[in-house]
């Protein structure tokens, strides 16, 4: 029988079990020294000042606009094209989110779509560097918004001189089992700025304080941060290997019939790679499913659509809602792997013009 290929799978190997095995002979489990010390790492990565890992990139992702100080009475501009976690992370804290289209090529929020969506009580955005291509992070700061920079998909790489992670106010990153660096489940929140962090340390000591507020019990385990540390080391040859196998994915797929590829730029982290298929989506995945490839859109759903907004307000990520496909790229997808999704889009399609 021939072996399915899964839209993403995490890349795991001895140093990881190695680390686990070593945690789990320590005795201690919940956030200790590896805790620590990954959190310095990540920093380093990042250019940051420090870090404060969580059990969640949803939970960063909250703590941030605690530690922002957005709440009830706020609005948070949020691209409509992204993760429901986002809408979530809002919700949360009792700000209002403002939905922002995106660029219809690229599924990036813009300057201009940010600039449609601020309203006057717009007091931060959410800006996402989506599928792992660079999101204009100062573009849209400059629109005198806080900005928490949401490097889930895009981790480790770096604009010019400055590491994605330090662009914005606050950024966070996920360490979900099909993120670019996995520890099942986890998540960082990051800054240059020391008081935010200190913000968010406090939020997340939720127990043997002195005072009592709302705070969170967030904190990563041990174990987990252990295998994000073996993980981190990886996370260069990680990236090469998506980019090697998205070259490989475009020179095949140069002048396909009906389909192109959405672009990336010297920055991308390849976190997905994406066709843009105007006609027949629905078509390429059936046709996949039956040589047991897994391919599916890179978002599930635009977030308008969950608040009851109209389409037409939101022409780009509609486009993007109909047409993104997204195809198996991971680190451990093998060259045969790779010839198989090759095969199964050009047949698809009819091959190339």
């Amino acid at each position: 029988m021939t072996p399915r290929i899964p839209h993403s799978r995490p890349t795991l190997g001895k140093d990881e079990e190695a680390a686990a095995l070593r945690v789990l002979g320590s005795g201690r489990l919940a956030a200790g020294p590896e805790v620590e010390a990954f959190e310095r790492e990540v920093a380093a990565v990042t250019g940051t000042r420090g870090g404060v890992a969580v059990n969640s990139g949803s939970a960063a992702l909250h703590l941030a606009l605690l530690a922002l100080g957005l709440g009830k009475g706020d609005d948070v501009l949020v691209p409509s094209y992204c993760c429901a976690a986002l809408l979530h992370a809002v919700s949360y804290t009792g700000a209002r989110p403002a939905m922002a289209d995106v660029d219809p090529d690229t599924g990036l929020v813009t300057k201009e779509t940010a600039r449609r969506a601020m309203t006057p009580r717009t007091r931060a955005a959410i800006v996402p560097h989506l599928l792992g291509r660079l999101a204009p992070v100062r573009e849209i700061a400059s629109l005198g918004v806080r900005v928490v920079e949401d490097c889930a998909m895009a981790f480790g790489t770096r604009t010019g001189a400055r590491p994605l992670g330090s662009l914005g106010d606050v950024a966070i990153l996920s360490f979900y089992a099909t993120k670019l660096l996995a520890t099942g489940q986890g998540g960082m929140l990051v800054s240059r700025d020391g008081r935010l962090l200190a913000r968010a340390r406090d939020l997340v000591r939720y127990d043997e304080r002195e005072t009592y507020r709302v705070r969170f019990n967030y904190p990563m385990t041990d174990l987990a941060a252990a295998i994000g540390r073996v993980q981190l080391r990886r996370l260069p040859r990680f990236l090469a290997r998506r980019r090697a196998i998205a070259r490989r994915y475009e020179r095949a797929f140069s002048g396909l019939r009906g389909a192109s590829f959405v672009p990336r730029g010297p920055a991308d982290a390849c976190y997905r790679f994406v066709l843009s298929v105007p006609r027949g989506r629905a078509s390429l995945f059936r046709a996949l499913r039956a040589r047991g490839i897994e391919a599916k859109p890179p978002v599930y759903r635009p977030l308008h659509r969950y608040l009851g907004l109209r389409p037409s307000r939101f022409p780009g990520a509609e486009a993007c809602g109909r047409a993104f496909a997204s195809l198996p790229i991971y680190p451990s997808l093998t060259q045969n792997d790779q010839d198989r999704v090759i095969a199964a889009v050009l047949d698809a399609f009819g091959g190339v013009r």
